[in-house]
Formats: structure tokens, sequence, C-alpha cells
């Protein structure tokens, strides 16, 4: 240290005793012991900056000396060495390296390290000073990310933006938001009647653990919107990213301006594209305290959901709380016990969930810096850019190429919205066009009944690739569906498609009779589907708009009696007649 830092912390020292704090507290403060303030202000007031002056060390010269690759080796140990959370061990990697023979110290380094003395621990000094890191430089070389998201900031600024006059001003509600994900501990119960592990065949269920991912505003810490992303691997990619923002933004009606997103999935090349489709900007999370505000809400939301949820639902947030919950997720995946005696049903759980949200948006917020809010109200009056046209086609999550089969169907298989994977097959309109064409398929698994978007993904005959065949090919199959009601209810379903199977095959028959009737010189047996259904309109004046012909029912052979005298009958009865 030079006599310039010298003399600057003993004027901190100084300043801190003259408004009131005690030596011990002045000296904490300013990060300097007692002793050396007391040393180095006798020293400058009775010398002034000269008597700061490091002079030259008397006494015993060293025991060792080390070259600089030995330090930087005996530095390579410790910090691989794994002691405790923030230190390695200098008594270990010492005594390692002097009995390694292939370690490049030198026989006076090995023998001083290796003296007896009264504890194998007193290394010589020399030695210490080159094993010794500091903790910040253990944290970095263990986490290549220490020191990015948790060291040195500007505190009182994560709420606040350049106003492009060389100065600060608070953040508009609507104007950015910030999103992470979160693995969350509780498990559920999700139907599962398709089997295919011990859980499903004896039970009809599966328990299993998901990720959620999640943004809340960053002026106001409304939460926005969440995404339960439902995978049997428990991971999560840029398409379950981009649906995420996508699916919120349409049912809020606009889109922020600026998005605060870590790397990974975050910042992949499909969830650039789309917000720079949508012209939301990037703000980087990698090494700012940017992502604090939603690691903050994680906290208070999972605080909150552990009072929200089921007596059998359990959050768990610190080591060795869920031991028991634990050992029956074991035994439920095994078949042995019933997981809906334990765990709660999805349902359950995503309105437990809503709950907890709903009360965090409506609780006011205290903050030193900011003052005092309620997310919800805050966040009422907030500017979202309108949505771009077209914005949904990059949004769509599952994008495969297939071959046109069958006179326009294509036929998909993927992760359904319940986490099991399921089979999705489309009809293209007109597709009888397309048969042996390789096509692009892009559709939500959430939303299959909206149908897919299909483009010719190579050229075919002489139609270019790109071109669009169908925004909303038709899905054919019955599929999985966990919906939310008006009122805020969630329920599992499977939408049933029988009938627009049936009427996609009418109009692909009727289609290709017609094309086909109107080359065909015979003029008889590809017509015949057409002419046999045009008969039966022209009878029910449905073709031509003619009154229906009159009904004419077939002449029948008249039924001849025997003759019979009537009045001689009634007269042998008895009956009267005038």
């Amino acid at each position: 240290m030079d006599k310039l830092e010298k003399i600057r912390l003993v004027r901190a020292v100084r300043e801190g005793l003259a408004s009131g704090l005690s030596l011990r507290g002045a000296c904490a403060r300013c990060g300097v012991s007692a002793a050396s303030y007391l040393r180095w202000a006798e020293r400058f007031d009775a010398a002034g900056l000269d008597g700061l002056e490091t002079l030259p060390r008397t006494g015993r010269p060293p025991m060792v000396r080390l070259s600089e690759a030995e330090a930087h080796y005996l530095r390579s140990l410790y910090l691989r060495s794994n002691l405790t959370r923030d230190a390695g061990s200098m008594t270990l990697c010492a005594r390692m390296a002097a009995k390694d023979p292939e370690s490049p110290l030198s026989a006076a380094v090995r023998e001083a390290i290796l003296a007896p003395r009264c504890s194998k621990h007193a290394l010589p000094v020399e030695v210490r000073r080159a094993l010794r890191a500091s903790t910040a430089e253990v944290r970095r070389y263990r986490d290549p990310k220490a020191g990015r998201n948790d060291g040195v900031y500007a505190p009182d600024t994560i709420r606040m933006v350049d106003d492009g006059q060389g100065g600060l001003r608070r953040l508009l509600p609507g104007e950015r938001q910030v999103w992470d994900d979160a693995s969350v501990n509780v498990g559920v119960v999700v139907p599962w009647p398709r089997g295919g592990d011990k859980c499903a065949d004896k039970w009809g269920v599966r328990v299993a653990r998901f990720q959620l991912l999640l943004g809340i505003d960053c002026a106001t810490d409304m939460c926005v919107g969440y995404h339960y992303v439902m995978r049997q691997s428990d991971a999560y990619g840029a398409a379950d990213v981009v649906q995420a923002f996508d699916t919120t933004w349409r049912l809020a009606g606009g889109m922020p301006r600026e998005l605060v997103l870590e790397g990974g999935a975050w910042q992949a090349s499909r969830t650039r594209d789309y917000l720079a489709a949508a012209g939301v900007k990037i703000v980087s999370a990698k090494g700012r305290p940017n992502q604090k505000l939603v690691e903050g809400y994680f906290n208070r939301l999972w605080t909150c959901l552990s009072v929200t949820l089921p007596p059998q639902g359990q959050v768990g947030r610190f080591r060795g709380e869920m031991a028991a919950e634990n050992a029956d997720w074991r035994r439920a995946r095994e078949g042995v016990i019933d997981p809906r005696t334990v765990f709660p049903e999805l349902t359950v759980f995503l309105e437990a969930l809503d709950r907890a949200i709903a009360y965090l948006n409506s609780e006011q917020i205290e903050s030193r810096a900011y003052g005092r809010w309620v997310p919800s109200e805050a966040y009422a009056g907030a500017q979202l850019q309108p949505l771009v046209s077209g914005l949904e086609a990059y949004a769509l999550p599952v994008r495969e190429k297939r071959t046109v089969r069958r006179q326009g169907l294509v036929a998909i298989r993927t992760t359904s919205p319940l986490g099991w994977p399921h089979t999705y097959t489309f009809a293209i309109r007109g597709g009888w066009m397309w048969d042996g064409a390789e096509v692009e398929v892009a559709f939500n698994p959430a939303e299959a009944h909206r149908g897919a978007y299909v483009t010719l993904a190579k050229a075919f005959h002489d139609t270019s690739a790109g071109v669009l065949l169908d925004e909303h090919a038709e899905l054919l199959n019955a599929a999985p569906m966990l919906t939310r009601g008006v009122m805020g209810a969630w329920r599992i379903a499977e939408d049933c498609r029988i009938g627009e199977a049936k009427a996609a095959k009418k109009q692909t028959l009727a289609a290709v009779a017609a094309q086909t009737a109107a080359f065909d010189t015979r003029g008889v047996k590809a017509r015949k589907g057409q002419d046999e259904r045009k008969s039966v309109e022209r009878r029910r004046g449905i073709l031509t708009g003619e009154a229906p012909a009159p009904f004419i029912p077939a002449e029948t052979p008249e039924l001849r009696l025997p003759a019979r005298d009537l009045d001689a009958e009634e007269a042998a009865l008895g009956i009267y007649t005038a």
C-alpha cells in the first residue's frame, strides 16, 4: 500500500471520528485495523506525508525463496482444493506438492515445507503467501459467474433507465419486463391414461415436477404472466420461452419495449428472431444485477405459495425439508402408493399458484428508494406497444418437416400440454394437390385446435419453397387440453375431432371428383359420385334453386274383394233397417 492510500484512510477514519463514531467503528467502516490507523496517524503527525513512506524491512531473512513458477504452481493447487465453500487447504496443497516427485518445487522448498515443527500446519511464511487466494478468487474459480451478478453494483438504480440526456429517470409501467425460470419442488399429479410406467399402469396417473417460466414488470413488480412447462425431462427450451412471451402478450394486448433476459434459451437464436420481429429490445442480465427483481419475486412467491397450497403440497425451500416427500415420490413412481393421496393434482396446484400471484399483485410494496405502491394499481395504466401482425407464426413452439401423405395428411409426434408424447394429425386444405411434398408444419400443442401453419419446405413441381399452403390446417385426432375458464378454474380434457375428420374427408373427395370430372372425356366413372350428389340436390331444389319435383307415388294393382249383401247380414243379426 502506497503512502497516498494510507493518508486517504487516515483522513477517512478521522472524518468518521469527527461524526461521532468510535475508533473501532470508524476503522471498520474504512476497512482498516485500529492498530494500523494509530501507527500511520502517529507517523503522519510526526513527519507528514514522508512519514508514511514504506521503509525497507529489517530482520531475519526469509526461510526459503520461491520462483515465479513455484508460486504459480502452489496457487493453482490451492484453487483446486475444496476445503470449505470459500477456501482451500494450504497444508494439504503444500505437503502434497512437496511429496510429489513430478512437481516443479526445488529440493530446498520441499525441505522447508516438510521440516519438522510443532505442527504440520506451520508452513513457511513465503509458502503461505504463495498459496493464499482471496475468497473472491476461490468463488470465481469454482463458478465463472461468481462476482458478475452478486458483485459490485450501483445501488438504487435497478428501476431506473437512461433518460437520453445523460441522466436517469424512473421506469414506466409496461416499459420493461424481466423473465426467469424456477424449478418448482412441488410434485403434481397428472392424468396419464396411456400408461407407460409403473405408476400410470396401476393408477392411471403420473407424478411429476415441472418448471415455471415467469415474468414481472420492472417498474411495478406486477406479474404479467407465466408458463408452466411440463416435460418428462424437466427441461425447457427456446420454443417454450417464445411461447411464454407470445401467450402473455396476446392476452395483455401489447408488448414491452425492453426485456431483461439471462443467457441460454432466453437468448437463443430462436428467441432473438422472435423478439427482433416483435421490435422488443433485449437487456442482457449477464454480469448485471437486473435479475434481482424477479429473483426477489420468486422468494416472495414461494412463501405465499406455501400457504395457498393444500396440505399435501410442500414447497421445500431449504435442504432436508422434503425428505418425506422425496420418499413418497419414489414410492409413487414405483406404483407402491397412489400419488393422489400425497400430492396435489395439476389443476389444484395451478389454482394455488394463481391465488399466490393474485395476492402479491394486490399487496403493497414498500421500498426505501422508490416509496410505496400496489403492483396491480400501478400497472393499470401501463402503456404497451401494439402487437406486430404476423408475429404468431414466429412463436409456434413445434416446427417439424414432414412429407404430405394420404391426400393432405401430416402427422407429428411431440410433447402434449400435459407432458406425455402425443401424435397430432393435420389435414391441409387442398392437400390432395401436394401428395409427396416436403412441408414445414408449425403449431402450438397447447392450442392445437387452432390448426397448424404449413409451408413448403422444398420446391415441389413448379412451386418454390416457402409458399404458404395452409394457415390453419385442421386438427383431425383427439388431443389432450389444459384450459382455464372465465372464472379462472383449470380443467383437463380431451378435444374430440371426429366431426372435423369426417368433414375434411368429404371435402377432399368432392374436390378430387370435381377436378377429375372436368377433364374426363368418358364422363361416367369420374363423375359418378358427383352426379349422384347433384341428383339428390336437384330433387331437393338446392342446386338450381327450382322448386322440387312433386312426389308421384307408384301405381299399385287394384284389390278386388268378393261382393257382400250387407242388408241381409244386418237382418239376420236383428238390426233394424229402414
